[in-house]
């Protein structure tokens, strides 16, 4: 196949992620011409998406599918919540498996499907158009973020780390000014990984043994926590500054009363969720459960612990029970089996992120906040529409930076069990 021709294959599938038809429920165009593509490049170069690496991928996502069928027959879930909460799983391995063939390991098409991303975030944005701080929440921060991170990697090869730094934490500033806390957090840690900490110590000792792998994790995850605990006091003190307008004011001066500060305050939902995966650990609740004592519970933990004035929970027609996170979301609807997906996939991410710090690519700043953000994402956002399309490019470019990095650094992967580079793959490619 031409390389024109994938490329712009790549372009008009990410694209397609900016439009939905309702058919059960609501399908990113990505997903409507996954079926008829999909077909063709499993005979155009099907190896390509069974490379052995992604062997476990394939494995816990047919075991979260297993669980969700499991779960639904067993909570007796309406044949509609069912075939949802089915089409969102197999949609999702779907997605990956094609971006594996169209994308691979090719730097200029993973920036194009980048690029894709920045403009289906820009035309979500724009439906927000009369409210700045909404437009930039749900579509033109991230826009903006992308753009501002090409040009970031620029300087990164160049070597001017100080600038990309510089270009992270103004990203940071304007996400504060918009009251955006996540892309606060997810900047400032992002600037933190830019700083080249163990180049020096690289060069001297010839490579990473374990123990020197084991104490840049340490380190850097102690800088990420410090750069979120930064973001957290920031918007604390801008909120007792006056420095917002007015609904954000009311919203942080009432978060920054609760006890565990404005980033725990707009996340309600984890502790929630947290018991109702107590309720049910194994087996689950079944595809979108509906549970009013859940909202209830929601509720109580926000009046008890100072994010809200009252107890009284929303009055909601189809009060679902509330997770707001990848993680969190399968295994509250899918029970364990969802669960340890989740946890693989956020462990391989992670990973990912800890890879870019030994591997340092040139498109450096831009990888680690979409990694970064997804790590956020599987924590802390829902599970939807063009957001498997996007969570399915970031396993797959987790994967590539584990596979480059056990390429350049051999002896620190070799023990690992997470991720098994090997040539073979789980079938025959086609000839080219």
């Amino acid at each position: 196949m031409d390389a024109f021709l994938v490329d712009l294959v790549i372009a008009i599938f990410g694209i397609a992620g900016a439009f939905s038809v309702s058919l059960v429920g609501s399908f990113p165009g990505n997903e409507l011409l996954v079926l008829p593509l999909l077909p063709i490049l499993l005979l155009y170069r099907g190896g390509r998406a069974f490379k052995r690496e992604y062997f476990w991928f394939y494995v816990l996502v047919g075991a979260w599918l297993l669980g969700t069928i499991v779960a639904d027959i067993y909570t007796g879930s309406p044949m509609i919540n069912r075939m949802k909460g089915t089409a969102r799983v197999v949609f999702f391995g779907l997605n990956f498996m094609t971006l594996a063939i169209l994308i691979g390991n090719n730097t200029r098409r993973m920036v194009i499907f980048i690029v894709t991303i920045a403009l289906v975030m820009l035309r979500i944005g724009l439906f927000f158009r009369e409210d700045m701080p909404i437009m930039w929440k749900f579509g033109l921060g991230g826009t903006v973020a992308i753009a501002a991170l090409l040009v970031s990697s620029h300087y990164y090869v160049h070597g001017k780390y100080w600038i990309c730094v510089l270009i992270s934490v103004g990203l940071a500033a304007l996400n504060l000014n918009f009251g955006f806390r996540s892309q606060l957090v997810v900047h400032l840690v992002s600037a933190v990984l830019l700083v080249p900490l163990f180049d020096k110590s690289r060069r001297r000792h010839g490579g990473a043994r374990d123990g020197q792998g084991s104490s840049r994790a340490l380190l850097l995850l102690g800088l990420a926590a410090a750069a979120a605990y930064a973001a957290n006091a920031s918007i604390q003190y801008a909120a007792a500054s006056g420095f917002f307008n007015e609904s954000l004011q009311s919203k942080f001066e009432q978060q920054a009363k609760g006890d565990y500060g404005v980033l725990v305050g707009g996340r309600p939902e984890t502790l929630v969720a947290l018991q109702a995966i107590r309720d049910s650990p194994i087996i689950g609740h079944g595809s979108y459960p509906v549970d009013r004592k859940y909202l209830e519970l929601r509720q109580d933990i926000q009046y008890e612990h100072g994010y809200s004035d009252t107890d009284e929970p929303e009055d909601q027609e189809y009060p679902v029970i509330p997770t707001h996170s990848h993680l969190t979301m399968a295994w509250v609807e899918s029970g364990i089996l969802g669960g340890i997906c989740w946890i693989y996939l956020l462990v391989l991410t992670l990973r990912g992120v800890l890879g870019l710090a030994s591997l340092r690519p040139a498109l450096m700043p831009l990888y680690c906040y979409l990694l970064v953000g997804f790590v956020w994402d599987i924590l802390y956002s829902p599970f939807g529409s063009v957001n498997r399309l996007w969570a399915a490019f970031f396993i797959l470019l987790s994967y590539n930076i584990l596979q480059a990095s056990a390429a350049k650094h051999p002896s620190f992967h070799r023990h690992r069990v997470i991720y098994q580079p090997g040539r073979r793959t789980l079938r025959p490619s086609r000839a080219v």
